[in-house]
């Protein structure tokens, strides 16, 4: 099984621009003067080429420009700023090395901090820099409109921020305008002039529509590009195109889906089913689409109800790839957007991706949705995309496979630095199934522990305890209490019950089978960890010494870093500061010097160098 990349990279990745895009220079050139200063707002609705304008501009701009792709995860305070961080980082990779420690270190920073960190090294590159964050509509949090305004409030005059967004977001805007400090662009700015619509329609999608035809097509999307997309897609293969555009009117939401059925039936049957069954993915490639659209197997039909077109494929025919589909669904712009240069990764336009759903709904119900999720699902499960495997088996409602996933990947997830992703799904299951599942209580006390959220964790670890004590003939009863034991003793250490957290973790010991190993590293160095905040630095040493004994010879990385460094700080409370250092040199030493893995692993030594520096006095160094 691969191991999953903890940030999705292609979040990070200047979206492609097409060469025969049409030309909007009076655009570009406001964005362009908006780079002057520290923030350009772009707000329309979906499909007026918001993403297309901003990635165009800055790439011809002239400036380094970091890109971030926003989704609704990226409400939660850590993902957020994780993701700012390396986006930044993609365009300048000398900017945000300390506000990424801060991260990722073992006692988390305010988010203030990692923000100074990251302003502060701004500042000091003295280059100019734009920074694209695309899709804002998406934020909700409160917590990241305070981070986005306090990057505002305190940037340098040579950070320049772009937001793509589908309404205002809740920032400082009255008083950036008064000041003189904003460039804005709105629905009225971005819709098709004439000229543009006639250029697209005729130049770009390959009509030969007369000028008459262009003007009423102009009114009546005013200028909506996406309105214009979908018109030209309906109209490419049509002989009564004066017919269709004579009754091309209605609300939006009739034009839709009235296009949206014209835009489907006039495809083949194989990529009806391909658009509408991939449709569930957040992101598509090839082998993804065939495991989703069962191309070595049975099929579910989806096309859409009343194609003339038979939904069974035609007996001896071969059947298309998904890539090979992919590939023609890019060249007919039917609303597929490339999410890297490679053509590896896909996304649908947003828009477009939520009516495909909703038609998808409407063929195949509910159940057959669930069967798809499935099967996306058990792919990314193989290909070690957990946390998508989660989402899929979540949205097909399949609370066995969610339980199963997480109880097989869950410790694996925590020691790879995956906690807030691990929260953010198993709160998702209802209280009924975790309650009946102890290990998913254990596992869910554990997110709450780890978040500080010590109330919620007590009461999980309470139902745990009981629906434990009630099966306690189950073979992996005596396990559940050991890891239930390890739970509570870090809750207990965090209360501040420092001698009753070490009873815990001393029960937690005899419970827990030698064959888990993670769990058994997990607990010898909260163990000694325990000691050594008890001032017990007699037992401490010898319990963090076998710690790193033991997971050097398992190559457990993250156990071993962790022990190190709390035997350097036992070392450095008792003065020994040179005994310290050398064993942060010997923990440094564990870690893969090539490897994109473990770097948690590796802030927490940085952090601990630091301390010792300071000791010393040699504060530049620190």
């Amino acid at each position: 099984m691969q191991k999953a990349d903890t940030l999705v990279r292609t979040k990070l990745h200047l979206p492609f621009t097409r060469p025969e895009l049409v030309p909007r220079p009076r655009l570009q050139e406001q964005i362009a003067h908006g780079l002057r200063g520290p923030l350009t707002l772009i707000t329309a609705p979906a499909g007026f080429g918001k993403t297309t304008l901003v990635a165009s501009a800055v790439t011809g701009c002239g400036l380094p420009a970091a890109w971030l792709s926003l989704d609704k995860d990226d409400n939660r305070e850590e993902r957020f700023l994780s993701y700012l961080v390396a986006a930044l980082q993609e365009a300048d990779h000398t900017v945000g090395r300390g506000a990424a420690q801060l991260l990722t270190a073992a006692l988390q920073a305010p988010p203030e901090a990692v923000l100074t960190s990251l302003i502060n090294d701004l500042d000091s590159t003295g280059g100019e820099m734009a920074l694209v964050l695309d899709d804002y509509q998406l934020i909700n949090s409160p917590a990241v409109h305070e981070e986005v305004a306090f990057l505002l409030e305190h940037c340098p005059k040579t950070f320049h921020l772009v937001i793509a967004t589908r309404s205002d977001p809740p920032l400082p805007l009255a008083r950036l305008r008064a000041r003189g400090q904003t460039v804005e662009l709105r629905a009225a700015d971005l819709g098709f002039t004439e000229p543009e619509a006639a250029q697209f329609l005729n130049g770009v999608m390959g009509l030969r529509l007369d000028a008459g035809s262009v003007t009423v097509l102009k009114e009546r999307t005013e200028g909506w590009i996406a309105g214009l997309q979908m018109a030209a897609l309906s109209m490419r293969h049509r002989e009564d195109v004066p017919r269709f555009i004579e009754g091309f009117s209605g609300t939006n939401r009739y034009i839709l889906d009235y296009l949206l059925e014209e835009v489907l039936a006039g495809q083949s049957p194989e990529i009806q089913r391909f658009l509408l069954h991939t449709s569930i993915l957040e992101r598509l490639t090839a082998p993804l689409c065939d495991a989703v659209i069962g191309n070595q197997g049975t099929r579910e039909s989806g096309t859409i109800p009343g194609s003339p077109i038979p939904d069974t494929p035609i007996p001896g025919s071969p059947i298309p790839t998904s890539q090979s589909i992919l590939e023609y669904v890019e060249r007919a712009n039917l609303f597929l957007v490339p999410l890297d240069d490679e053509r590896t990764w896909y996304r649908y336009h947003h828009l477009f991706a939520d009516l495909l759903r909703a038609q998808l709904q409407r063929s195949l119900g509910a159940q057959g949705v669930a069967r798809l999720h499935v099967r996306a699902a058990e792919w990314h499960a193989q290909n070690g995309s957990v946390l998508e495997a989660i989402h899929h088996a979540s949205a097909a409602a399949d609370d066995e496979r969610v339980e199963h996933l997480i109880e097989q990947n869950y410790m694996e997830m925590v020691s790879r630095g995956e906690m807030s992703g691990m929260r953010l799904w198993t709160g998702k299951l209802s209280k009924e199934l975790v309650h009946s599942r102890p290990w998913l209580c254990i596992y869910e006390a554990y997110s709450h522990a780890w978040f500080g959220e010590l109330d919620e964790a007590d009461s999980l670890l309470g139902e745990a305890e009981k629906r434990i004590r009630s099966e306690i003939s189950a073979p992996d009863a005596h396990s559940m209490l050991g890891h239930l034991a390890y739970v509570r003793s870090r809750v207990t250490a965090m209360r501040g019950d420092i001698h009753r957290a070490i009873e815990l973790c001393l029960t937690a010991r005899e419970y827990i089978p030698a064959g888990n190993l993670a769990l058994q590293f997990d607990t010898r160095v909260t163990l000694g960890y325990e000691y050594f905040l008890a001032g017990d630095y007699a037992n401490a040493g010898p319990i963090l010494y076998e710690s790193i004994r033991s997971g050097i010879t398992a190559g457990a990385v993250i156990h071993t870093v962790a022990a190190s460094c709390m035997m350097a700080r036992l070392y450095g409370v008792q003065g020994l500061l040179h005994e310290s250092y050398d064993t942060y040199q010997s923990a440094v030493q564990l870690i893969p010097e090539a490897s994109g893995e473990h770097l948690d692993a590796r802030a927490l030594v940085k952090v601990g160098f630091a301390d010792v520096l300071c000791e010393w006095n040699d504060l530049d160094a620190a």
